[in-house]
């Protein structure tokens, strides 16, 4: 029985630009590693033969942080994983590892969520794409502003803001 799931987050849109082919990498590797299968995005093209659900989501449109994080461990649960990797864009991936924690704890399961070292073979600063289609992840500028409200607001606001999309 497999007991390991990986999570994967995409960093911009649309699945051809260069962060979101290094997160279906390291993805794809860290679940043929494990052998384990993959929770995703539409935007992350993981590679064949390996097990892949892809969260709910309208074309053009990611699902907030969190919500992916409660999918992933809904799944998670089903399948009766007890450990969950996560792969994220560095920038991206203190966020992506607290929703996916919270989430375990609202649901009070038993799951260890660990993040996948491999993303830290590449500088902070190579994550950004000018490519995407999502204003927010083509340069630090743009994320920073951003991701230092979603730094600094409890974590009862942010589940309101992350939400409402």
């Amino acid at each position: 029985m497999k007991t390991t799931g990986v999570v994967a987050f995409a960093f911009g849109v649309p699945d051809t630009i260069r962060p979101n082919q290094r997160i279906a990498e390291i993805a794809s590797k860290k679940a043929r590693e494990l052998n384990g299968e993959i929770y995703t995005q539409l935007d992350i093209r993981i590679g064949e033969g390996v097990p892949v659900e892809y969260t709910k989501e309208e074309p053009g449109n990611p699902p907030p942080t969190l919500r992916i994080a409660r999918g992933a461990v809904q799944w998670a649960k089903r399948h009766r994983f007890t450990e969950l990797w996560v792969v994220a864009a560095k920038p991206h991936l203190w966020r992506a590892l607290r929703d996916v924690q919270q989430a375990v704890r609202e649901v009070e399961a038993q799951i260890e969520v660990r993040a996948c070292k491999e993303i830290e073979q590449y500088p902070k600063d190579s994550w950004f794409c000018p490519d995407s289609t999502q204003n927010r992840v083509r340069s630090r500028e743009e994320w920073d502003k951003r991701e230092r409200i979603l730094k600094l607001i409890p974590f009862f606001l942010y589940k309101r803001v992350a939400l409402r999309r």
